[in-house]
């Protein structure tokens, strides 16, 4: 097996580093990546981001870019599918000029959450954390606890951002 590439993943979510963490790790378990988290002098990987178009996205990324990593992850949510492109759009105006290492950025149709309600097999009207408080009392800090149920093959064929990343990753 080729060399682990080694990533930093910035994600907007206070519990998506641990949920990202756990993903990678039970990804290259089941053989669908070989990636590991860069080490960042100072810092975690994954690194939280503020809310988007805050200024310290861009000094973040600059940040990231000195552990000379494969490659930079940048995670948002696309608040539904009528922001998605201007979701992008504010998201790459924060990778600076210059940067040479590739930054990817894995933007959501909605929300994480998403992931496991597909996995489930549940639909969801508003946003798919609403879905999951309603079936399963649901609370944001668990969000690492449901890595353990994502169904991968079900992601694989039927969701967008999920099949993004395999390719990210596999690129």
């Amino acid at each position: 097996m080729p060399m682990a590439r080694e990533i930093v993943i910035i994600t907007e979510d206070a519990y998506g580093g641990e949920f990202f963490k756990r993903l990678l790790n039970r990804l290259n378990q089941e053989g669908l990546a070989n990636i590991k988290l860069k080490r960042i002098t100072g810092r975690k990987n994954p690194i939280h981001a503020p809310f988007l178009c805050n200024p310290k996205l861009t000094k973040i990324i600059k940040v990231a870019e000195l552990a000379r990593p494969d490659f930079i992850l940048v995670v948002y949510d696309g608040d539904g599918p009528a922001n998605y492109a201007t979701r992008k759009n504010d998201v790459k105006k924060h990778i600076p000029k210059g940067v040479k290492t590739p930054v990817k950025i894995l933007l959501f149709e909605y929300e994480i959450e998403e992931w496991i309600c597909r996995s489930l097999g549940y639909n969801w009207s508003i946003k798919p954390s609403d879905e999951l408080k309603k079936r399963e009392g649901y609370a944001k800090h668990k969000l690492p606890d449901y890595v353990h149920r994502l169904n991968f093959e079900r992601l694989k064929r039927n969701c967008k951002s999920f099949q993004e990343l395999l390719r990210f990753i596999g690129e």
